[in-house]
This record gives C-alpha cells, structure tokens and sequence, in this order.
C-alpha cells in the first residue's frame, strides 16, 4: 500500500525541523578567539560538527526529516548542485536539457560507489523508479519528486529521462536534487537503513545510535559539484557528526575547539556573534498562522480571519517568534536555493489595528458579552491555537502574544504546544484544531500546492480546507510557463492566498552555521559535503 498522504506531509513539514531546532538549555562558557577564513590548508585532518538529533533509519528515499537527510548528504550525491546564488552545477549529471515535460541527464562517467561498483543510468533510473513503487511507501513522491513520472535509461548514452504528464517549471529542480543510492542498496534497502551505499565523497565507518556517526574520505572521488574532488587541498579524511541534543552543550564545545562548526539559534548564540567567528546561514519559515476553514469553525469565516490578522502586529510576532534575529517572511517557499525570488508578503498584510479588528467582528455579528468574550447566535466565538512544542521557548511565547492579542478583541483563545507526532496527527487526523503555527519549509513553490488547495485530510494533505479559486487558476497558469519565468504568476498566487487570509505569513528564521578552522557551503540540506575544507 502506498503511504497515506497525511503522512508524507508529516515528514514533509520537519524538513527544517533539527536546523531550526529549540533554544533552550542552560548557557555559560565564555567566546573564544574568532576563527577567520584563510591560513594554510589543513592535510588529512578531522572535521567535527554536532546534530541535534538522532537520524535513525538512513535510507534516503524513506524520509524528508532534517536529521536524517543531513547525515545522509555525507554519503549520497546529487544529480545536479544548485547553489545559493541561483547557478545549476554538474555534479552526477555533467549536463542536462529541459522540456515542458522532460528532463534528461547525461551522466558523469566514471563514478562509483562505496561498494566498488559502477554508476549506471540504469542505476540512477532505480532510484526514482524505487520512489515510485507504491509499494516502497517513499515519502518523497509527490513532495520532492513528481507524484506521476515515467523513468527510462539507457546505458550506453549514460542518459536518464523523466516525463511527467503535464508542464512542470520546476523540473529540474526537484529532480535534480534525488540523493542517488547505489544499485546494492535499491536491491537490500537493510543496507541503506544502516550502512548506506552511494557514491559521496565520505563513506560511513562507524554509526552509534544518539552519539556519533564517523565517516572516512574515499580518495578516489573526482566527481563533486563543478568538478571537487577528494584531493582538492584541506579536504578532511575523518567526519565525525556528535548528535548533541542541546544547544549550549554544542555551543560550548565549539568555543572550546572540539567543534568545527556549530548551528545557533537560541540565546547562545550572541556568545559566538561576539566571538567573531566566520559563519554561513541559511533561512526558513518559522511563523506561519493557519485558520481551519473546515465546516463548523471558526476560520471558515472570511471576516473573522480578516478580525483575528488585524488585531496582530506582525512585526512584533517576528521579533518574538525568532528572539530578535530574523526578518520578515517575503515568500512561502523560503529555503535555498530558490529558483523564485520576490516579496509576496510586503503590503498584502493589514497593518495591526485592534479597533479595525473590533468593528470588522461587529460588522460580521459577533457582539461583545458582558464577560468579553464575543458570540453570535448563541455561540461564543473561542479559538484553540495550537503549536510545535518542540520549537522552543521564542515559539511557545509567539503563541501567547497572539492569544493576548485575539483575547483583547473578545475572542476567548487557548494556546496547546504538543509534540510533533500528536501535532501532525491533530492536523492532518482529527482535525480538531482552529489555528495553527505551522511552518512549512520548501524550496520550490510548486512543492505547496497540495498542501493549499485540492483534497483535504485524509484523502488529501490541504490542511486547512482552502478553497480559493485565484490562487488555484494563478497555479494553473504557472505550472505552464517553463523555469524562472513562472516567478511572476507564483507570487500572484501567493498574494491571493494572503488577501483572503489563508495563510498569514509574518518571519524567517536566520539560522547561522558558525565556523572555527573550516569553510563550506550550504546546500537545502544544509552543508554541503563535498564543500567542506579544513585550514590552520
């Protein structure tokens, strides 16, 4: 049976889940000495990074969760490198033509994998073929691969072409992007659940569940993004990832030199801002509000979402929701490397006016009661604001403002943190919810659409029953315009999703990657592996 989609969107939505984990923990330890790029290349060293969760099961084509995709980047390569500044590098695929619906991959000669073999177009077909298996259950079709492909090969060309039954701008993209698994693995996925078989730059050597994962550089990799390889100087042999749940323990190992790189996102932070330290980030969605417009509540009425978004200062519950370091949301898919880039949000939101919000509940028969809390036809007008309890205090406090706000207005609101796994079931299962901060973390705007429009749970992952036909016809026309040109009718589509109050969209979190002894890049599964490099 091939997996409901309620769950393929609970694994989506903890994409970003670990990179933008909590803040909390206890702080102490003074900054060390910054640690500037440059100095001579460091031969055969160790680079030591800390991750704030265990990734369990490693296969890559049965999860999207952080964790488990940012270890796995260690041993998988890609088809093709997009970088943070928009460019499209070879990297499996040394070259590539694009079709309104068709993508072909010439593949790079010579790769192979950590089991000695060679890498066939035929084994690179595998793998989205393994995606597309029902009965594999893989999380990835329909959220990072196309729902409907055909995949063919052909050997002696190294070609590997995917159709899809309609125009798709973003092709290239989601499937240029497929961690590639070696034919072994495809065939016994046990070993991809534990060992891992690809052709990255590192193979793993040793896995001890919620301690250390230790890889080993294989030095016979010529084949990295824009032609990096193993040789390239201060390339490390050893990577050792330490799975260190919390954030000042990580925090003050780095300033204590036994890190070489270390996410803060929490008050520790300002201790490795101060120390100087070189540093790399990348962004995501942190606050997103959701209003359920299934029958019976609340949110179904357009003008009580209109009430609930005016009485809030949206630029306030940014600077809470990221404890001062973030900014103002632009667009719903926020990760990079973007392909679209365009402020969707600037001038689609009210400005916060309580008394605007007061008259608009007024006007749409919700009367104030002598205890303050509004009604209409009997009913009281009550809202239960629920959230991922795993995020953190600067989340569980973004929750409360916007509870204060609403109550002032008269509407009784309740505020319920839950971990992910009863989070997600509530949303996509029961049901029982009537407003959600809810962050959903993609790269590509075509990745959302299921997630805004079309069937609802269970049948369908349209979380919040939007039923919105601008936004639907202005998805209808970008899905028929190749590539970036698409940009203009996604971010129409947004604005029409805003308009009407279906989702308000109000700050990005700035996660930093600091550096002491190393640089990299980042990739949208966060460093890029083949990048990294050790210097004195």
């Amino acid at each position: 049976m091939r997996i409901g989609p309620n769950v393929a969107l609970a694994a989506a939505l903890t994409v970003l889940l670990t990179a933008c984990g909590s803040g909390d923990g206890d702080g102490g330890g003074g900054a060390g000495a910054g640690a500037a790029s440059g100095g001579e290349p460091v031969v055969d060293g160790t680079y030591t990074t800390s991750i704030t969760a265990d990734p369990g099961n490693l296969h890559p084509h049965l999860t999207t969760l952080a964790a488990t995709r940012g270890v796995a980047s260690y041993m998988y390569d890609k088809l093709v490198h997009f970088t943070q500044d928009g460019d499209e590098l070879p990297w499996l695929a040394e070259s590539w033509d694009v079709q309104p619906t068709t993508v072909t991959f010439t593949i790079r000669d010579g790769v192979t994998c950590s089991d000695g073999s060679p890498l066939t177009a035929g084994d690179v077909a595998a793998n989205f073929q393994f995606i597309a298996d029902p009965a594999n259950e893989s999380p990835l079709l329909g959220v990072m691969v196309p729902p409907v492909m055909e995949v063919t090969s052909d050997d002696a060309a190294r070609t590997v072409t995917i159709t899809v039954p309609a125009p798709d701008p973003f092709l290239l993209h989601a499937t240029g992007e497929l961690f590639i698994a070696c034919r072994a693995g495809l065939d016994d996925p046990s070993l991809l659940a534990s060992e891992g078989i690809g052709t990255g730059m590192f193979q793993l050597t040793e896995g001890v569940a919620d301690d250390h994962y230790t890889f080993e550089r294989r030095d016979d990799y010529t084949w990295g993004p824009d032609g990096m390889t193993a040789a390239d100087p201060g390339t490390p042999k050893t990577v050792t990832l330490r799975v260190i749940a919390n954030e000042s323990t990580a925090v003050n190992l780095f300033l204590s030199g036994e890190l070489n790189a270390v996410q803060s996102v929490g008050p520790d932070r300002q201790r490795l801002v101060d120390g100087g330290y070189d540093e790399v980030s990348m962004r995501a969605v942190v606050g997103e509000l959701f209003f359920n417009q299934a029958e019976g509540k609340p949110g179904q009425d357009p003008q009580v979402r209109a009430a609930l978004t005016q009485a809030l200062d949206l630029e306030e519950l940014m600077s809470v929701a990221t404890g001062g370091f973030g900014a103002m949301s632009e667009a719903l898919a926020a990760v990079e490397p973007k392909v679209c880039r365009y402020d969707a949000v600037d001038g689609s939101h009210p400005e916060p006016d309580p008394d605007a919000a007061r008259a608009t509940l007024d006007a749409a028969g919700w009367a104030e009661g002598s205890d303050g809390v509004r009604a209409r036809d009997g009913q009281q007008l009550t809202m239960e604001l629920i959230y991922n309890s795993t995020r953190g205090d600067t989340t569980a406090a973004a929750a409360e403002l916007i509870a204060a706000r609403w109550s002032e207005i008269g509407v009784a609101t309740t505020t319920r943190g839950m971990a992910p796994t009863e989070y997600n079931e509530v949303v996509f299962g029961t049901g029982a919810w009537d407003a959600a901060l809810l962050p959903v973390n993609v790269r590509l705007p075509s990745q959302l659409v299921p997630f805004l429009s079309g069937a609802v749970p269970p049948e369908g992952v349209n979380l919040a029953h939007l039923q919105n036909a601008e936004y639907t016809a202005a998805v209808t026309e970008a899905m028929a315009i190749p590539g970036t040109d698409s940009c203009t009718k996604w971010e129409e589509a947004e604005r029409a999703l805003f308009a009407s109050y279906d989702v308000v969209l109000f700050a990005d979190e700035v996660i930093p990657t600091f550096l002491d002894g190393a640089t990299l890049e980042i990739g949208s599964d966060n460093a890029v592996p083949p990048t990294i490099r050790l210097h004195s």
